[in-house]
């Protein structure tokens, strides 16, 4: 199977352009993702949307020596702490949905750390960047795969303990955006332009989620690489579609922690 790879710096990450179907605003919603990490990085942001020095955060997610945060209106809140072995280099799903004014956070299917009231109105006028803050630097970037990446909005997808599926999640009515190493789709996914054409072919790692079975992803190691100002991906040869990871733009902004 294939899978977007981030490199863990300034040169790899997918920018969405803002537009109103990015805010949620006070409705409910799922922002759900598929990660392998292996990054390093102090600050790793593996989506949001805004820029925390510039005190223009509306929602994203950091894992910070691992510290899980949910970054709601330029705060962290502290959801749990994992040990490296929990989210370091093998494959987590990862879930946060919001209903009735609260929002839920769930690990592999299983809900984690406290549910946080919430009634907030998440909108600004900020780029959304999976795998980097809105304004680009290397100390958060997220470096490793992402198998999908799904953002919905009016919908809670999860309001108990699940079993993570075996297979790629589809689009809905309520799909925003939708990343694979397909494309980009959903209501966003044609206005998302594209600089790569190459899809990663990802090893084979196991997942055992509590509370679900294991399941595998299958192995397949690239025997070259292409390298896009961008994105880099590692691909079998003979084994792509046509088109690529929408979503990725030529955007270096400087930035620098304080």
């Amino acid at each position: 199977m294939s899978s977007i790879y981030f490199l863990g710096n300034t040169t790899s990450y997918i920018s969405i352009p803002n537009a109103a179907a990015l805010n949620f605003e006070t409705q409910d919603f799922t922002v759900e993702w598929l990660q392998y990490q292996m990054d390093t990085n102090p600050f790793p942001r593996i989506f949001q949307k805004g820029t925390y020095t510039s005190n223009t955060v509306s929602i994203g997610v950091s894992i910070e020596g691992g510290r899980f945060y949910y970054w709601r209106n330029n705060s962290p809140y502290l959801v749990a702490t994992l040990t490296s072995s929990n989210y370091k280099n093998k494959w987590v799903h990862f879930a946060i949905c919001r209903t009735g004014g609260t929002t839920t956070f769930y690990m592999n299917g299983a809900s984690f750390g406290t549910p946080l009231p919430d009634t907030y109105n998440y909108t600004n006028s900020e780029n959304m960047v999976v795998s980097n803050e809105s304004t680009l630097t290397s100390t958060t970037a997220f470096g490793g795969y992402m198998y999908y990446f799904h953002y919905m909005k009016g919908i809670a997808k999860y309001t108990a303990n699940f079993t993570v599926s075996e297979s790629m999640v589809s689009n809905t009515a309520n799909t925003v955006l939708l990343l694979t190493a397909s494309g980009a789709s959903g209501s966003l996914g044609a206005t998302i332009t594209s600089t790569a054409g190459t899809f990663a072919i990802v090893p084979t790692f196991s997942l055992p989620p509590p509370p679900a079975p294991s399941w595998f992803l299958p192995v397949m190691f690239g025997n070259r690489a292409l390298f896009t100002d961008n994105i880099r991906f590692y691909y079998k040869p003979h084994s792509l579609a046509s088109g690529g990871v929408g979503g990725v733009r030529n955007y270096r902004k400087k930035g620098r922690r304080t």
